[in-house]
């Protein structure tokens, strides 16, 4: 039933005229954007814009997300009821919000090519906290032959100043009817329907060929490299018969130093050249905490 509600929905959106998409795509966004800047206000001022108390209190009978931020009282047991009433998607949701407000996109890993295959797989961290999703495949279908993981589910791994508080294996979180209706919409018919996190952007919003264009053109060369977003390695080719003059070269790097820009930025000045850019993320972007088969992390954690 639940597989037949997220196909119907994606063929409503399928059927949806360019108008009518746009209309709802924009409602959407709007609607997000007022969620968004009703939490932004409220974490600068160190409130919850969910339940409204402050980030580090711990109200026992209301379970909130602001809960993943360890507010002084709260018992690592707790947390899947946070889980269980908010789903999947808004919690990472929130917390990527949370990292982005750190530092933009460099704090959520979600890149496919850093993964090892699975559904989802996204590492976000903010400050002293990493929170670590990871579901597969078997996860998703549910396990009939165990008594607590026969529901769809996802894994969660958290850590506090490096060490590991939850392990994957610790709890199968359920996803809510409203993750599974999404999930399946997006298998039924995935170049219509495509999750975004708005305003929770990762490195694979930014780091993609679509966006590289972007990326050579908006990104400013840096000092601080152990935070940089991105490495970036540029080939220069002389075409045949040619050669780069070595001044032209040195002016254009002279003119990234001055301006604050890329060498890269700037390569398409050189006369009679190819150029070959390969952006990677750089050193300041999360590592992605992986899950393997028998529910232990990267790091050796079960």
């Amino acid at each position: 039933m639940k597989n037949e509600i997220g196909y119907n929905f994606a063929e409503w959106l399928s059927n949806l005229s360019e108008e009518e998409r746009t209309a709802f795509n924009k409602s959407s966004f709007e609607n997000t954007k007022a969620e968004y800047e009703k939490f932004k206000a409220s974490f600068g001022s160190g409130y919850c814009y969910v339940c409204g108390a402050p980030l580090a209190s711990f109200v026992d009978s209301h379970s909130c997300p602001h809960w993943f931020l360890l507010p002084e009282g709260i018992r690592k047991r707790r947390l899947p009821e946070v889980a269980e009433r908010y789903g999947f998607f808004q919690i990472q949701s929130y917390l990527r919000w949370v990292a982005n407000e750190e530092a933009f996109a460099r704090n959520i890993n979600d890149l496919r090519e850093e993964g090892s295959g699975k559904l989802f797989e996204t590492t976000i961290r903010f400050k002293n906290f990493e929170w670590s999703f990871s579901c597969g495949e078997q996860d998703y279908r549910g396990h009939p032959s165990s008594r607590n993981a026969r529901h769809p589910h996802y894994h969660l791994q958290m850590k506090v100043d490096q060490r590991v508080l939850i392990k994957f294996n610790e709890f199968h979180l359920p996803f809510s009817d409203r993750d599974i209706i999404n999930i399946e919409a997006q298998r039924a018919l995935p170049e219509v329907v495509k999750n975004k996190f708005t305003f929770g952007e990762g490195m694979s919003d930014i780091l993609n060929q679509a966006m590289l264009p972007q990326v050579l053109d908006g990104t400013s060369a840096t000092d601080a490299q152990d935070e940089a977003h991105f490495k970036l390695d540029t080939f220069v080719k002389a075409d045949e018969g040619t050669l780069i003059s070595g001044d032209d070269l040195a002016a254009i790097i002279e003119e990234a130093k001055s301006k604050g820009v890329t060498v890269a930025s700037l390569l398409h000045k050189l006369p009679n050249v190819s150029i070959q850019s390969v952006v990677t993320p750089g050193p300041g972007v999360v590592e992605q905490s992986l899950r393997n088969s028998r529910g232990r992390s990267n790091d050796g954690e079960a």
